[in-house]
């Protein structure tokens, strides 16, 4: 078997989708393989006029042993490379790192491996069981090549001559790969955080919830009429003029913290759009007055918002789908998409309108003249409320501005801007979104590829036929008398009391079941128990744990419920993170049972939540 069959051979067993993008791509000529003095084959290539030469071309084994001898592999068992080029340094690192640990390669070109593999035995490298290997991915496949592994520590390698041939892709793919371990990271602190806090402001927001129309009622009934999304970037002030004028000409969708701006500015938006559970965005309506506009909440949003807000209220579904239960007796209320800041939602608001075109104002997704928010808002007001004369306005502005790494990117006036990777999220997300109709007339801030940047100054838009404010009133005032939630209230006590019931009797279950796994984390930590009693013991506690699975599947419902609470617990079981600091120094059958015993008493604490929240609720429904 030649070299070229024998590598390709190993490629097609282990990476299979790797090999067909191999087999597809064909020769390319442009890639050289230029023999070294040790007898070595490196790769080259043309780029504008100049040579580009991936590896050394005099010794690249020798460059690869000082590349790699930089990086600290006893630190980390996760390996991120970028650029395979013919190999050499994913070979040294394959020999160095440890025999628990995991090398992921990213090469964007197909016919980079297929002349590696012409040129050099890599038959060994390929088979390695350790090495992953991904030819130009995209991000989902990145993902899922990453999932279940952003609990491991993990080393991203630049691999520079591969850069240098590809600079952009590969410091694209370098951020692709950060903001997806970071994000999982930041999942379970976010599901610690404000699991409970969804499900408990669902509960107390479930009078509201029956009473108010649904979102959906909006739906499709703005066609042909632009909207303007007004978010709350620093350059929205430079925005107010445009908006003022476009009023009765388009539909105002404001976000929560645009919302004080507007109507402080004398400018009533025909919507306005919440979904945080935080008090915090209840409190950007404190002393904001009867208003004409309609909030389209998200009922996971903090019970204080209704109390704050002074006008018409609509409610969205419920994105959750272990809670779709509440939206099937009650009615569908309609969806908004999430993409993680309360602008895309008002943006999938306006498009679900059927409003055209979508004209976003504000939408900085930069520290524009470093500033985070707009002038005016109730977070810029926060600025001074939390400062003085030893930590001044200035110092926490900086602060904001520091407390994620810098990223310069291409600003709307050509210039390079100041943003992060948390705003980098959003303008990737409406960068995907490749709608020929939305147009960003942000003043100032982020350049979004794909979308059509246009000054305010140069959109004129017609008076359309009918009132805005008119039609909308007309469309609330139909779906206000046409819905009764009488019905709906009924259906909701019985299905309430339905899970009620189920989750009372898995408590004693649970309850046991808890004391069963500590049983077996104890039995592990002793070592495997090897005689007969202590096997019998231990099948006894596998038995009583098997069993209390069985129960928990019956009670689908009262499941169903609790497992919406604990998303953290199983969270953090399925993506392998540590429980706790002590999960370190235990065994493998230690570390198993202990994640037991972590899942049975997570649901144990959810099902006493539960029973909590749930008679709550009813107590809710009974009282309207």
């Amino acid at each position: 078997m030649g070299l070229f069959q024998e590598n390709i051979a190993v490629i097609q067993s282990r990476f299979p989708a790797a090999y067909e993008q191999i087999a597809s791509c064909g020769a390319d000529d442009s890639i050289e393989s230029v023999g070294t003095k040790q007898g070595d084959f490196v790769p080259a290539i043309t780029r504008d006029g100049r040579r580009i030469f991936i590896h050394s071309k005099f010794d690249p084994a020798k460059e690869a042993e000082r590349f790699i001898g930089g990086i600290d592999t006893a630190a980390h068992d996760l390996f991120i490379v970028f650029g395979f080029g013919f190999g050499y340094h994913v070979e040294r690192l394959l020999a160095g790192m440890g025999g628990e640990s995991l090398l992921l390669v990213i090469e964007k070109n197909p016919a980079m491996i297929r002349r590696a593999a012409e040129s050099r035995n890599l038959a060994r490298v390929f088979r390695d069981g350790r090495l992953l290997l991904l030819i130009d991915p995209d991000e989902e496949t990145i993902a899922g090549a990453l999932k279940g592994k952003s609990s491991r520590r993990t080393s991203l390698v630049l691999h520079r001559g591969s850069y240098q041939a590809e600079p952009d892709y590969y410091a694209n793919m370098q951020e692709i790969a950060r903001s997806y371990l970071s994000t999982k990271e930041v999942n379970i602190a976010t599901l610690a955080k404000f699991e409970k806090i969804w499900a408990s402001n669902i509960a107390r927001n479930i009078g509201v919830f029956i009473k108010a129309p649904g979102a959906n009622s909006f739906f499709d009934k703005f066609k042909g009429i632009p909207a303007i999304v007004v978010a709350a970037g620093p350059s929205l002030t430079g925005s107010l003029d445009f908006i003022r004028h476009n009023r009765d000409r388009a539909v105002i969708v404001a976000v929560d913290t645009s919302y004080r701006i507007l109507m402080k500015q004398g400018i009533e938006p025909h919507f306005c759009i919440v979904v945080d559970p935080q008090l915090i965005n209840a409190r950007y309506f404190e002393g904001s007055g009867q208003s004409n506009t309609v909030l389209v909440a998200d009922p996971t949003v903090h019970p204080s918002v209704f109390r704050l807000f002074g006008g018409r209220v609509a409610m969205t579904g419920v994105a959750f789908e272990l809670m779709k239960w509440i939206e099937r007796q009650c009615g569908e209320k309609g969806e908004i998409t999430h993409g993680g800041s309360v602008s895309t939602n008002a943006y999938d608001f306006a498009r679900r309108l059927g409003a055209s075109p979508v004209i976003m104002v504000g939408q900085d997704l930069a520290f524009t003249g470093g500033l985070a928010h707009a002038r005016g808002s109730y977070l810029d007001e926060q600025v001074h409320l939390r400062t003085g004369r030893l930590y001044t306005p200035e110092m926490l502005n900086r602060f904001q501005l520091s407390a994620l790494p810098k990223i310069m990117v291409k600003g709307i006036g050509g210039e390079a801007v100041h943003t992060n990777q948390k705003m980098m999220i959003f303008l990737s997300w409406f960068q995907k979104r490749r709608d020929h109709d939305l147009v960003n007339a942000t003043r100032d801030g982020a350049f979004i590829p794909g979308v059509a940047h246009v000054p305010a100054d140069d959109i004129t838009l017609p008076v359309p036929e009918r009132s805005v404010a008119a039609l909308i009133d007309d469309i609330y005032r139909n779906s206000a008398t046409e819905y009764s939630g009488l019905d709906a209230a009924e259906r909701l006590k019985s299905r309430i009391g339905l899970i009620q019931g189920e989750i009372h009797a898995l408590l004693p279950v649970l309850e046991r079941a808890v004391g069963f796994s500590e049983t077996l984390q104890s039995l592990m930590r002793d070592g495997k128990p090897r005689d007969s009693g202590g096997q019998s013991k231990l099948d006894y506690v596998l038995k009583k744990l098997s069993e209390t699975d069985r129960i928990v599947e019956s009670r689908k419902h009262a499941k169903d419920m609790i497992s919406f609470t604990m998303q953290r617990v199983v969270h953090t079981i399925t993506e392998g993170h540590a429980i706790d600091e002590d999960d370190s120094v235990c065994g493998e059958e230690e570390l198993v049972a202990k994640r037991s015993r972590f899942l049975y008493q997570g649901l144990l604490d959810g099902a006493r939540f539960n029973a909590r929240i749930l008679g709550k609720m009813a107590a809710l429904v009974e009282r309207r």
